[in-house]
Formats: C-alpha cells, sequence, structure tokens
C-alpha cells in the first residue's frame, strides 16, 4: 500500500452544535495536502490518483467512524492547502472527541486514520424544551 502524508494537517477542527437538534452536530474541517507525489483524479485521470479525504471520528480507539469525504481538487498536482469540508448533521456525545483525515485513492486504497487526527471538545445538546414562570 502506497504512504501518504497529509501535510501540515491544519485540519482547524470546528463542531458546532445544531440549533434545537440535541445530540446533532456539524463537523467542519481544513486540511492541505501535497498532490507532487499523487495528483487529484479528474475527468482524464481517473485511475492512480487521489479521489477523495475521508473524515473520520476515532474516539476511544475503537473501529473508526466515518462521518463524510471530501473530493479532492480536480487535477490537483502540486501542494494545495485550504481544503475544506463539512459534514451534515451527526450525533456526538458530548466530550473531547479525536478526528482523523485519510487520502483515498481511486481503487479505494486509504492512507492510515492515525496518519493525520485532531481533536475538539463537543459541547452537550441543548434541552429539549425549557420554560420559566416569572411573577
Amino acid at each position: 500500500m502506497k504512504r501518504f502524508v497529509l501535510l501540515g494537517l491544519a485540519v482547524a477542527l470546528v463542531v458546532v452544535a445544531a440549533s434545537g437538534a440535541g445530540s446533532q452536530h456539524t463537523v467542519s474541517v481544513t486540511l492541505n495536502y501535497d498532490f507532487s507525489v499523487d495528483s487529484a483524479c479528474s475527468s482524464s485521470v481517473t485511475t492512480g490518483c487521489v479521489k477523495q479525504f475521508n473524515i473520520y471520528d476515532i474516539t476511544g480507539g475503537g473501529t473508526p467512524v466515518k462521518l463524510f469525504s471530501i473530493a479532492a481538487p480536480g487535477g490537483a498536482n502540486s501542494a494545495v492547502t485550504g481544503i475544506t469540508g463539512a459534514s451534515g448533521p451527526v450525533t456526538l456525545k458530548a466530550g473531547v472527541h479525536t478526528f482523523a483525515a485519510t487520502a483515498q485513492m481511486a481503487d479505494g486504497t486509504e492512507s492510515s486514520p492515525n496518519g493525520s487526527t485532531a481533536t475538539a471538545g463537543v459541547a452537550p445538546g441543548s434541552p429539549a424544551s425549557f420554560s420559566v414562570v416569572v411573577q
């Protein structure tokens, strides 16, 4: 398996609670990748290329939970900074989570989730209802 390096992994991880959705959250990431060794796929290059980046929750060291994918910038063949993506609503327990980013080739080969990681705190969800009586 080829070895991949996610450069600088500025995985600026932002976990934001979705309004009124309890434990539903959105995970937003920013990463950097050097496509000079393995270029990104394009309409004309469909094999031997980086297809996408997969974002996982690897909290607790068990089986990684895939949260979402980010398409590689089509045809990139040099270092690219500021590749961004965001999940849809995902259920996350409150506390510190470890997230990972992997590079996935067109044939499905994927770098190790332990190669690029970042941590972020997840706030608890808001109460389902709340009322106040003032007399």
